[in-house]
């Protein structure tokens, strides 16, 4: 998707099948807004959504499946100064090589914000060590990346939860961490926040500490 600066480009009910040999499903690189809904995309070898923006945009992908895709699900990879906010909404990403999704800010000095409400990512992260169902990635003097779940569940990933780098947070609030390989790894400054409202249980070893907030 290559759109005008200020086009809002929406996608519905599509069914959209690598069948093991296409490359990536959707990539948007330019435009004010991207919308997917009630849309199933699987069977690629690297990635479900790819978001590429180098300019500020938004998107939502909601009611959705990306599944039995090689790499991941859903990655946000923005360069450039402008903030990228997305809402993901009842989406399942699932059986995924990589990430069920993950923010990248390691080439952009803006913001990515990402709330992800009601979804689930599950059994994502096994072709080759280091990946989860929900990632932030970021890197110094680099856009901090948030991405925060709301009723959501990781379950039966590589890692659960992974935060990276300095700038990259998730928050938690009435969610699920369960029965993943590590329930989550925090590293180099990354930050993993928790309300005190989740169910966490049934993972194996998880590297680093959860950082408790207070409800509002």
């Amino acid at each position: 998707i290559n759109a005008g600066t200020n086009d809002a480009v929406s996608l519905r009910g599509l069914s959209i099948d690598g069948v093991g040999v296409g490359y990536i499903g959707i990539q948007f690189n330019t435009g004010a807004s991207l919308t997917v809904e009630n849309s199933v995309i699987r069977g690629f070898t690297g990635v479900g959504i790819w978001f590429l923006p180098t300019a500020a945009c938004k998107f939502l992908v909601s009611y959705s499946l990306l599944t039995d895709i090689g790499g991941s699900g859903i990655a946000v990879n923005a360069s450039g100064s402008g903030a990228v906010t997305g809402v993901l909404n009842r989406d399942e990403m699932n059986n995924n090589g990589h990430n069920g999704i993950v923010l990248n800010g390691s080439a952009s000095t803006g913001i990515i914000h990402v709330t992800v409400s009601d979804s689930v990512a599950a059994n994502n992260g096994f072709a080759t060590p280091g990946f989860a169902g929900f990632y932030a990635f970021s890197a110094l003097n680099q856009a901090p990346t948030t991405l925060v779940l709301i009723r959501s569940v990781t379950a039966t990933n590589q890692y659960g939860l992974l935060a990276r780098g300095q700038g990259a947070t998730v928050r938690l609030a009435n969610s699920a961490v369960t029965g993943n390989t590590s329930g989550w790894e925090i590293d180099n400054g990354g930050v993993v926040e928790s309300y005190g409202n989740n169910s966490i249980d049934g993972n194996g070893s998880n590297i680093g500490s959860l950082t408790p907030i207070a409800l509002q």
